[in-house]
């Protein structure tokens, strides 16, 4: 397998801008099936997870998360209002992720101790499921285990969607991508941008907490209103201030594969999936003469 850039126009030269790839072996496969199948039950079942989550579960897509964010700045922008969406980054989450505050997490926070932990390995011991999760490493990609905790991180409780209720940010997540937006008049734009600034900033604290790292670097900021606003509101556009980097605003950011602009209009999102579509037809179109209608057909609905 070969890694893919994040994002197309990335320098192929930099390592940082691959995604990685795990490349697991079946038995790890079918023994996370079974044990995230069971670990979603349990938090569905008993209201652990956030109503603005997404992935890995069911009804909750790209598509939620798009459909929530996006309708929420149109009625924002019919209402005259102005919206600041920001993209937080963070630096190789699924990767620097430390298995020994996951696993006192899931006791202390969610419940699962005990015999509770059992219903999750409960084909093998819950002491060999525990050390599968904490000493997991990835045949292409190692991920380094602190031999020693801090006793400090446990006082940290809750999670960072407790910091985006006491600020009053609008917020939805997929994975680890995760959306905030806040809605004001456009004479309250620099207070909004603050309580933004630092709302982030607590989030930064608790990310760092939990030994993960935001990326200031791919934090993207969008000022959303209606096609109307930017001539009332003038050119110069909001930035934020994040410790020593500074994030100005974009005229458009892509937000889980979707193009959305500062007019809210779906233009360049159309153009962009148009462009795609074309550049594997013509793909499709060199192999054609090798393929019967039936083939052509279902190469075409994978493209």
């Amino acid at each position: 397998m070969r890694p893919p850039l994040k994002k197309h126009g990335l320098d192929a030269i930099q390592m940082k801008n691959y995604r990685p790839l795990s490349n697991l072996p079946f038995l790890s496969k079918v023994l996370e099936r079974c044990v995230q199948s069971r670990l979603q039950t349990f938090l569905d079942g008993n209201g652990l997870m956030p109503k603005t989550q997404s992935a890995y579960r069911h009804y909750h897509s790209t598509e939620t998360v798009l459909t929530m964010v996006y309708n929420d700045m149109l009625m924002a922008a019919d209402g005259g209002q102005v919206s600041a969406l920001c993209l937080l980054d963070l630096s190789a989450a699924f990767d620097t992720v430390d298995r020994n505050l996951l696993m006192w997490r899931l006791e202390h926070q969610y419940g699962l101790r005990g015999v509770q932990l059992i219903p999750l390995w409960q084909n093998f011991p819950s002491r060999l499921g525990r050390q599968y999760v904490i000493n997991r490493l990835h045949p292409m990609f190692r991920t380094t285990r602190l031999s020693a905790r801090s006793t400090s991180l446990y006082t940290v409780n809750g999670g960072p969607s407790s910091h985006f209720v006491e600020h009053g940010i609008s917020f939805h997540a997929f994975a680890d991508d995760t959306q905030l937006y806040v809605h004001c008049r456009r004479d309250d734009v620099k207070s909004a941008v603050l309580r933004l600034e630092n709302c982030i900033e607590e989030v930064s604290h608790w990310m760092s907490a939990s030994r993960l790292k935001l990326n200031t670097d791919k934090t993207e900021l969008l000022r959303a209103m209606s096609r109307h606003g930017p001539a009332l509101l003038g050119s110069t556009g909001p930035s934020l201030q994040l410790g020593t980097e500074t994030v100005a605003a974009s005229d458009q950011v892509i937000v889980l594969g979707a193009t959305l602009t500062s007019d809210l209009c779906l233009d360049k999102h159309v153009v962009s999936v148009c462009a795609t579509c074309f550049y594997w037809l013509r793909q499709l179109r060199q192999v054609r003469r090798s393929l019967d209608a039936e083939s052509a057909a279902s190469v075409s609905t994978l493209l």
